[in-house]
């Protein structure tokens, strides 16, 4: 017996004890897996296992590592304590699936009661989806029946008037500021970059729009010309002219870049003696629809977009301060024993801006102003996704003060998605939001095919590119996790957006 003990001799590995008699496996069988929730596995304990990723918020997809499944949104993981704010930047390249993945953010959180805010400029691609679950298309743009008074005070404007006192002194004097600032921004779009407003220049129409909304009752834009053309003697003191010749003299190429901006091209877009009115509270959401606007015609499409920031981010504002308004009657009405039912209530907000870095470009020095006008006041009532391309898009911008303003926009951010890169991009933004060697190679490889082996869709139409759906969830400070994201059925019949491939071309169509 002692001589056997010493022949025989038993090592734990993965397939059991080595040796006579220990009962090792030589072939392991692989079990199905299935994904649930902890509710429905616990009958089968201990044969489940947990995940480590995040599993608050919007189902997004698998772990491309681990296989495990991973939800979050900025909302979410602002709530949890993950993030310090409710924000996040999407960058990729064309075709890989950005706007798919901001309507998986806004279909979860719509379902969550916070209302969608659609800031859409070039390929209408969130309208149909806002129609769908009831909220409300606003579209601009040449032949399109809503326009842009960048004289009227908005949602802001009718708030302070309900609301009186303090507040809606301050209410007032915000909204005023925000018509100045989008009038100055449209005026020096129009001009171009090559012509920048001067300093008096911008102080003459500060005080021209602010006179004009003083005195004219439902003022629009050309009354701008007719306060140009006689001069409010509150302008003409500050412009420094003695007379109104002098001032005219003086101040000609303002006049004359405001009438090409009402009177021109532009006109299409600005010439509504009324601003859109959003219906507030409206669960189903707002889109600002701006994709009749060509391309080509730039200082429009950043005008249009400029100007709906201005309509959208005032409206939450508006929301929030109404809503409190009526909470405070409520509460009024319960200490002195009666009951009041608030005509409005707040809900927070998910606002998607695509093509962000689009008019930061239309002329130099803007940023700082086209970020006032596109900001609420209730941040953290505001969740914000920020959408564009590629890092260059803002440290290309000329203005070095305009690239640090831009880089601030990326630092702040609460997290990054980063679909689709090439290497210089990834290397661009590294100098703004540290990314690891493994992180890098990661994202510049979403694109890369498997194999040359074509694998056509069975109708025909295009398969998607190798990066579809891949994003790497970026939070400052910590290792990114790379999510494969899978359309549902509905999400991937109701989400096209290259309907001229779709088109199939197969003999067996033709003959159709």
């Amino acid at each position: 017996m002692g001589i056997f003990s010493n022949i025989i001799k038993h090592h734990k590995t993965s397939r059991g004890l080595t040796g006579l008699g220990g009962g090792r496996w030589g072939k392991i069988p692989q079990p199905p897996q299935w994904y649930s929730s902890s509710t429905q596995l616990c009958g089968i304990y201990p044969f489940s296992a947990g995940t480590s990723r995040p599993n608050v918020g919007t189902p997004l997809g698998r772990d491309m590592n681990v296989n495990t499944a991973v939800c979050g949104d900025m909302k979410t993981w602002y709530d949890a304590g993950l993030i310090s704010s409710p924000s996040m930047m999407l960058f990729g390249l064309n075709g890989n699936g950005k706007s798919s993945m901001a309507l998986r953010f806004m279909y979860s959180m719509a379902a969550r009661g916070i209302i969608p805010a659609a800031f859409d400029p070039i390929k209408n691609e969130y309208g149909e989806a806002i129609e769908a679950i009831g909220g409300n298309r606003f579209s601009f743009g040449p032949g399109k029946p809503d326009h842009i008074n960048g004289l009227d005070l908005g949602s802001l404007g009718d708030a302070a008037a309900e609301i009186g006192g303090e507040i809606g002194d301050q209410l007032y004097a915000l909204a005023i500021d925000k018509a100045v600032d989008t009038v100055i921004l449209f005026t020096q779009i129009n001009r171009g970059s090559n012509k920048p407003l001067s300093d008096i220049e911008e102080t003459v129409l500060e005080e021209l729009v602010k006179v004009v909304i003083h005195t004219v009752k439902d003022p629009w834009m050309p009354d701008l010309l007719q306060a140009f053309d006689h001069v409010p003697p509150d302008v003409l003191e500050i412009s420094g002219c003695d007379t109104a010749t002098a001032f005219h003299a003086e101040f000609k190429g303002l006049g004359q870049s405001l009438q090409a901006l009402i009177k021109g091209r532009m006109g299409a877009l600005l010439l509504g003696r009324k601003s859109v009115r959003i219906p507030l509270g409206n669960p189903g959401g707002f889109c600002f629809d701006t994709s009749s606007i060509p391309e080509s015609n730039s200082k429009m499409l950043s005008a249009a977009m400029l100007g709906t920031w201005n309509i959208g981010f005032s409206a939450m504002d508006a929301h929030w301060e109404l809503a409190e308004f009526e909470r405070r009657k409520a509460a009024e009405a319960a200490a002195c024993g009666d009951f009041y039912e608030p005509k409005m209530r707040w809900g927070s907000y998910f606002a998607i801006q695509d093509e962000f870095w689009y008019p930061m470009r239309a002329c130099e020095g803007i940023i700082d102003r086209a970020d006032r006008v596109g900001r609420t006041n209730r941040g953290q009532g505001v969740s914000e996704l920020k959408i564009t391309h590629s890092p260059k898009d803002f440290l290309s911008l000329p203005n070095a003060k305009d690239r640090e303003t831009a880089k601030g926009f990326a630092q702040r951010c609460g997290m990054l998605g980063l679909m689709a890169l090439t290497l210089d991009d990834l290397d661009a933004l590294s100098a703004v939001q540290p990314l690891n060697a493994r992180e890098v190679a990661t994202v510049a490889g979403f694109n890369v095919p498997p194999s040359w082996a074509q694998k056509p869709a069975a109708d025909g139409s295009p398969t998607p590119p190798p990066g579809a759906g891949k994003i790497l969830l970026k939070v400052p400070g910590r290792v990114g996790i790379a999510v494969q994201m899978t359309l549902t059925q509905i999400e991937d019949e109701k989400h096209v957006t290259d309907a001229r491939s779709r088109i199939s071309t197969t003999p067996e169509s033709l003959v159709a």
